[in-house]
């Protein structure tokens, strides 16, 4: 055979083997022992029992991995549903990353659901995550691996949270996730939009801005948030309330169990404010603190918007503005308002509240009672009787009874039909009132 013949003949009998390599790979990455291989790694890595469905291979324009059926298991004592599901899981990587894998090009998936909970005793199933830690030793750490995502997409996804300690519920559904040049220590941009039930409430909220990992620390960051969303479900009206705002910086701290928030602003049924915060996963049951300071804004405005309109008082000027301070705590699975400083019309107020329980505990400096009453019934045309001291003071425990309260109300001044009262205390029991 002529050597040009030879010559000629190798590239295609290159051809032909690297086929065969590819067709037996393709082959063989559809059988079990190979899905049982990559239950293994992602075992490793998970800490927990992982099943796979399907795999598939591609090879151009550059070789890539399909996950079908992808399910990581609950650690033991969180029940049989799986820790985490994923419907579709695809992977692509650069042909120069072949043999050493530190950079994905892409990575997508669909339909996936992570199930947090926590346990009565306060143990939360993500601690379980990579298994037990390793034994502290004095050897120097190992440098961090290196790792780089050039792009990653979540569609249709799922975060469920139970915490059977306080018996709080809440999902995150339908969730979307966009982000680009992801890599530890460097910022990347990224864009959030997902819909949420609390309850009887719903929410949709979209976010966008930079994120930041420190996957060898468990820290994760975001800054420069831009959010806006719509909440409804009672006691709102069909058309609910929107929001909007941004905030400086949310970490969590996965170390901790610990996530913050700082330097947040936000519009909500029109009332204008900022607000900062900490939630606590590690605690025996979720522990949560927020603070939140307003602007002056107009409250009979906000109440229709919530679906609560203000009664019609005396003085049509009454309820004109509001402003508040505030500090919401979640113990043990009770909210407290503690304290609740602000201002309404000309009055300053502090008080502390147990929304669960309707407990009201308030000091005022000055207040013209007058102002907030009903309107004055008509006994003959254009005139108006004006209410007596006594006939005051029993209309405002009339209406603060209506609200079924265990309230407590001080007042270091007030005008009453004309007169003036100091040191005053008002007091109404849930059930029932008593008199001022």
């Amino acid at each position: 055979m002529p050597l040009e013949r030879r010559h000629a003949r190798i590239p295609a009998a290159i051809a032909l083997v690297a086929l065969a390599a590819f067709a037996v790979l393709w082959i063989g990455v559809r059988t079990p022992f190979a899905r049982g291989m990559v239950e293994g790694w992602i075992e490793d890595a998970a800490g927990l029992p992982a099943t796979v469905e399907s795999l598939g291979l591609g090879f151009f324009p550059s070789p890539s991995v399909r996950i079908g059926g992808l399910a990581i298991a609950q650690p033991a004592g969180f029940g049989d549903e799986p820790f985490v599901t994923v419907g579709q899981l695809r992977l692509r990587i650069p042909w120069s990353e072949i043999f050493d894998i530190s950079e994905v090009e892409t990575i997508s998936a669909s339909d996936a659901t992570v199930r947090l909970a926590v346990n009565p005793d306060g143990t939360a199933n993500w601690s379980k995550l990579g298994g037990e830690p390793a034994p502290a030793t004095a050897a120097p750490a190992a440098e961090p691996v290196r790792w780089r995502i050039g792009a990653l997409e979540l569609e249709r996804g799922t975060v469920d949270y139970r915490d059977l300690a306080s018996g709080s519920h809440a999902a995150f559904t339908g969730i979307t996730l966009t982000a680009d040049d992801i890599e530890p220590g460097h910022g990347f941009p990224f864009d959030l939009k997902a819909g949420g039930i609390f309850g009887s409430n719903t929410t949709h909220l979209a976010v966008k801005g930079q994120g930041r990992i420190d996957s060898a620390a468990g820290r994760y960051e975001g800054s420069a948030l831009e959010f806006r969303g719509w909440l409804g479900g009672e006691p709102l009206p069909l058309a609910g309330a929107e929001l909007a705002g941004t905030l400086g910086r949310a970490t969590y701290d996965g170390a901790l169990g610990v996530a913050t928030a700082a330097e947040g602003r936000f519009e909500f049924a029109e009332v204008p404010g900022s607000f900062a915060g900490r939630i606590d996963f590690g605690e025996t049951a979720l522990a949560a603190n927020l603070a939140v300071t307003t602007e002056a804004f107009a409250p009979r405005t906000t109440a229709i918007i919530l679906g609560q309109p203000l009664p019609a008082t005396t003085d049509p000027a009454a309820f004109e503005s509001l402003q508040f301070a505030l500090t919401a705590s979640l113990q043990e699975g009770v909210l407290r308002l503690d304290p609740v400083t602000g201002r309404l019309d000309d009055t300053n107020f502090e008080a502390r509240v147990v929304p669960a329980d309707r407990f009201v505990r308030a000091k005022l400096d000055r207040i013209d009672l007058n102002r907030y009453l009903p309107a004055a019934a008509k006994t003959a045309p254009g005139r108006n009787v004006a209410p007596g001291k006594q006939a005051t003071l029993e209309a405002t425990v009339a209406e603060l009874a209506k609200l079924d309260l265990d309230a407590e109300i001080r007042v270091d001044e007030a005008r009453i039909a004309g007169a003036t009262v100091r040191d005053a205390v008002v007091r109404v029991e849930r059930g029932g009132e008593s008199p001022p």
